[in-house]
Formats: structure tokens, sequence, C-alpha cells
């Protein structure tokens, strides 16, 4: 009897495990999707350079270096875990291509606004908050540029609503962090099963050079929803224009709110050569104090610091390879291109600190940040230009979380 009752303990806590951690043991190392091979700043086997083909919207082929063992260290990473769907990463944006083909099978869903309310209609469009958090049909995020539930590509920049376009920066984020893996399709993300939980706060700005005073406003009410709703990370590839950090207490408690609740801020440095040390180059959301933010710097496919990375040996704490084939949107159709700048070196940041959370969903942010700088892979180049002196090394950053001792989320 003391067998099978021991027999029954261990089978129930290896099932324990399988749930918490989606595919964690069984998972290939190598994906079957088609585009993996132009992947290499994920996975790089090759040595002189490579050649990524021209997209499909005409832009010319890249010849880049591909030096041998230079990369992510993704598929070392997903022997352990491939990602789970119980993790949610929020994307603040200018909108997003949800309709995408290697993405919108990753893309968070709200419970509490799916299924069917007690008249039979679909809550999903029944134009009542079902789930009492304030916002009417809520499926997959927020658009806090319009105020309303649908955050797709056509944005606008905070001061003329006439003034709209279709507009592409956010969909390499989704695909670095999480473009489905292993589906036959495309790329592989960083994570194969992840949530991505859409948040539309508009474009950066159209060149007209106005401030956008409501930015800071929109960002703050963005970030609030990503935590109350379990966001456990936030990827914000942005800024605000504005620079008086008097005027940005809102947006500042906002952080402070993450902060208080375990959930890690990624940003990406920003592309001005700017070295942020220096006091009279400091921009926001990039400088605030908070603890819990994670400022990446971009890096190329030799580990020297990308030209137009800003730096600092104080205040940017991490840096990846920003150039990453992945996906992205042309004409309205699904499509892969080569992209590059700090905007997408930081998702590969929230990519692999999710992977993290996959095997220890207990890391608070703050803990991920320490783990991630402190398994980052040293870099000449970077010793004395960013605070880790290293890239983002997803083998050695899951290892430690697996090491870790669940942490607790505050």
């Amino acid at each position: 009897m003391a067998y099978r009752v021991g027999f029954v303990l261990l089978l129930a806590g290896l099932l324990i495990r399988m749930a918490s951690s989606q595919s964690r043991a069984g998972a290939s190392v190598t994906p079957n999707d088609p585009l993996f091979n132009r992947q290499h700043s994920l996975h790089n086997p090759r040595a002189q350079r490579v050649s990524i083909p021209a997209s499909r919207s005409g832009r010319a082929d890249v010849d880049l270096p591909a030096t041998p063992g230079f990369d992510l260290n993704i598929t070392r990473a997903w022997k352990m875990t491939v990602g789970s769907q119980n993790t949610i990463v929020a994307v603040l944006d200018d909108g997003f291509f949800y309709q995408h083909e290697d993405i919108r099978e990753n893309v968070w869903h709200n419970t509490g606004e799916t299924g069917i309310d007690a008249k039979g209609r679909s809550k999903a469009t029944n134009g009542i908050d079902d789930d009492g958090n304030g916002y009417i049909d809520d499926v997959i995020g927020w658009d806090f540029a319009f105020d309303d539930p649908d955050p797709d590509a056509y944005v606008f920049d905070g001061m003329d609503r006439s003034r709209i376009r279709p507009n592409w920066h956010s969909i390499p984020a989704l695909g670095i962090i999480g473009a489905k893996g292993n589906n036959g399709i495309g790329v592989a993300g960083i994570n194969w099963n992840v949530s991505l939980m859409l948040l539309k706060i508009g474009a950066q700005g159209i060149g007209r050079g106005e401030m956008d005073a409501q930015r800071p406003h929109r960002a703050a009410q963005a970030i609030r929803y990503a935590v109350d709703n379990e966001a456990r990370i936030i990827n914000w590839s942005g800024f605000v224009d504005q620079k008086d950090l008097s005027k940005l207490g809102e947006l500042r408690d906002a952080f402070d709110y993450a902060q208080q609740r375990g959930v890690l801020i990624v940003l990406g440095a920003g592309n001005s050569s700017d070295d942020l040390d220096s006091p009279e180059k400091a921009f926001y959301p990039q400088m605030f104090p908070s603890t819990n933010i994670l400022l990446v710097a971009e890096i190329d496919h030799k580990g020297r610091l990308a030209p137009h990375s800003n730096f600092g040996r104080g205040t940017v704490h991490a840096a990846a390879i920003g150039q990453n084939y992945t996906t992205c949107v042309f004409n309205g159709l699904s499509t892969y291109e080569l992209v590059r700048g700090t905007s997408n070196s930081a998702p590969v940041a929230s990519g692999v600190a999710a992977l993290m959370l996959s095997v220890r969903p207990g890391l608070s942010g703050i803990q991920l940040k320490q783990l991630l700088m402190n398994t980052s892979r040293r870099l000449p180049e970077l010793e004395a230009k960013i605070a880790s002196g290293g890239m983002i090394d997803a083998y050695a950053a899951v290892s430690a979380a697996l090491r870790h001792p669940n942490g607790t989320i505050r």
C-alpha cells in the first residue's frame, strides 16, 4: 500500500510539473518553421556571412556576419521550455496587426469577456463590461488612443484623429516575443507558446514636431490595465515627448504600481547614440528610478554596440541583437522581414523573461531583471558601456530561473 501511495504521489507531482511548464521536456530543439534558418540572431551555427532573402515588400537582400555560436543560445533553452500560454506579456505600441498568421494563436484572450452571457449573447460583442474591469468587450486588450476594444494597426499620433495611417512598428516585437513556434508556418518566436496582451497607445509621432501631451496619460492607463489583468511583463519599445519629470507624475505612479506588484517593464534604450549616464541626455520613461525597469541596448552580430544605440554603464542594463528576422505586415498581408533598432532588442529580453516565468512563475520583476543581467554573456565591447557588460543568453537565464527557488510575486 505504501508503494502505491508513493507512486501516486510521484505521478501527481510529475503531472503538476508538466502542467506548470508546457512541453519543458520533449520539445524539439529545432522547430519546423520554414523560415527558422533565417533567424540566425536566435540560432547561428554558420560561419562567414549569411544572406537574408528579400522580403515581399521589395527590400534588397541583406548580407550579415554569421559568427558561429554568436546568438541568443535559444535552442538549448528550448530543451527546458518553449513557453506557456499562462504567461501574459503586455505590449504597448502604436497598433497591432493581430491577424498575422504566425501571431494570432498566441494573442491573449480575456476569459472574462469570452463565452456566452446570461441572455445567450457573445460576451465579446455584447457591449457589456462582463468582467467588471472598467473596459467593455476588451477581448484581446484595449485601444487607449481611440478608447475602444480594437487595438488595430491603424494609428494616430495623439494630436489629430484625422491623421490616421496603417503602421507596422509593433508587429516585429510580437513575433520576436511570441510568433507561434513549431507550427510549420513562417518563423519561431522566443516563446512558442505565450499570451500577448495588445495595448495600443498611439504612434510615436508623424513628423510635424509637436509634443504629444496625452501620450504619458495613455501609457499610464495601459500599464495599470496590464497589471490589473495579470500581465507579468510589459514591453514598451517607445518613449514620451515630455522631458520635464515634474509633469510625468501619473506615468511614474503607474511604473511604481507595476513595481509593487512584481511586474517587469522592458524598455528599448533608444536610437540616438547617446550616453544616458549624462543627465542632459535623460528622456522618459527610460530614466525613471523604478527598479523593475530593464533598459536594453542593441548590439550587432559581432557583439559590438550598434552605432545608433544608446548606452550607459550606470543606466542601461543589458543588450541583445536587434537585427532579427521576424514577423511584419505589408499591404495588409502577413510578411516576414529583417528589422533592427532597440525597439527590436527590447522584445528579445521580454521574450526570454517570459520563458523564465514559464518554469518559475513566482519570480518577481526585480528577480527577472537580476537574473537576466547576472547571466548575460560578457563581451569585451560592452564592459564599459552596459551595466551587465554583456548580451542576454536565453539558455543561461532559463537555467538560472530553474535553479532559483520559487520567488514571490511581490
